[in-house]
């Protein structure tokens, strides 16, 4: 990253994300890292509570800084054989439309929008109708802008709101997806239904999401570890389970067609080699803008940095709250690379859903359909 930090940063942005997980108020220059890495139950809980607000902190803190460093598009993925990050990850997000069932003339809701990175790209390959929803005032304001940029004004709108209470009327939407969002919501099954209320009957519903693996293992020291700071690094207050995303998703009362951990797909090379810094990577991997990328984010140009900042800090050019921004961004990156690495977290875990057609709607051809359909999914 060329900067540190993010336009119109002021300490209270960083005070008031680090207040979620500091045990002592007094402290909020710095990052509590025995919080962070052993909290408590009764702690995560009280963040659970304020869910809500932990994630629109945290990504008013952020989000800048994850278009500068990462671009439009605030999700990782499978690496593609020949692919750049940035191709690989515009070659997913038209899979991604194709597993969602996505198809011309849909009117369809994006859950956790962001900027409209993949909102964007979907809208242009599909032509379909896209309501993007999410959190943060600042996403709603630069994701329109770049709408606008792009051409897609009516094509695309991005709202603000809360994805466990949708402003949105029953059965008003023809499909539905989320990338990398429904983690932040602490009950699955809420929001899980809440998605089903507003879909018409048989509509597709899918999501990518952030989740802990069945390799992980609660009572294992290390492993808790690293899902708090997979949870600290990403602004969520609990990181779901793939075993109860599955329950949660059919407890919801939908239909569960298909599901995949897409890192399994990365064939080109590690999912994770960006966000691990991992130059020797890099080379392999075609595009100078990727490169930089991920030189960035290499424990070498993370060492400099520091030491350039601690100099201008020094001399009153930087304030000292830099240094602990980069450390969170740290948490961000590594946490989720050194899960990735482990086998016990994926940053992309695949549910293909759909909203049954209530039984005195439902035809012969209708379940026959819907049944070759669940055939192709799985196969997909």
């Amino acid at each position: 990253m060329s900067s540190h930090l993010p336009p119109n940063y002021t300490p209270a942005l960083l005070h008031r994300y680090l207040s979620h997980f500091n045990r002592d108020p007094s402290q909020l220059n710095v990052i509590d890292h025995d919080a962070v890495g052993y909290a408590t139950v009764e702690e995560r809980a009280a963040r659970a509570k304020k869910y809500n607000v932990v994630a629109s902190d945290y990504y008013d803190l952020v989000s800048p800084l994850y278009e500068q460093g990462w671009g439009q598009r605030f999700h990782y993925t499978p690496i593609f054989p020949g692919k750049s990050i940035t191709d690989s990850m515009t070659a997913y997000e038209h899979e991604f439309a194709r597993i969602a069932r996505l198809k011309p003339g849909m009117k369809v809701l994006d859950l956790g929008c962001g900027i409209g990175g993949p909102v964007r790209t979907i809208t242009k390959a599909i032509g379909c109708e896209i309501i993007g929803i999410t959190n943060s005032a600042w996403h709603v304001e630069r994701g329109t802008q770049l709408t606008k940029q792009a051409g897609l004004e009516g094509k695309v709108t991005l709202v603000q709101g809360n994805f466990v209470k949708l402003p949105f009327e029953d059965e008003s939407f023809d499909a539905a997806y989320s990338v990398e969002s429904l983690c932040y919501a602490p009950d699955p099954a809420e929001v899980y239904r809440e998605i089903k209320r507003i879909l018409k009957p048989g509509a597709p519903f899918t999501f990518h999401d952030f989740a802990m693996t069945k390799k992980f293992d609660e009572n294992n020291t290390e492993h808790a570890k690293i899902r708090n700071w997979v949870e600290f690094g990403n602004g969520i207050v609990k990181m779901p389970w793939v075993p109860d995303m599955r329950r949660c998703v059919v407890s919801a009362g939908f239909e569960l067609l298909a599901e995949e951990n897409m890192a399994d797909r990365s064939n080109g090379a590690p999912w994770y080699y960006g966000p691990a810094g991992d130059v020797s990577w890099a080379w392999r991997v075609p595009g100078w803008d990727d490169f930089f990328r991920v030189v960035k984010m290499s424990p070498l140009f993370l060492f400099i940095a520091k030491s350039i900042y601690r100099v201008l800090i020094l001399f009153g050019f930087a304030p000292p709250e830099t240094l602990t921004l980069m450390d969170t961004m740290w948490y961000c990156c590594r946490s989720v690379a050194i899960g990735g690495k482990m086998g016990i977290f994926t940053p992309m875990y695949v549910f293909t859903c759909r909203k049954p057609i209530t039984a005195n709607k439902r035809s012969g051809a209708a379940e026959q359909k819907q049944e070759q359909e669940k055939v192709e999914l799985k196969r997909a």
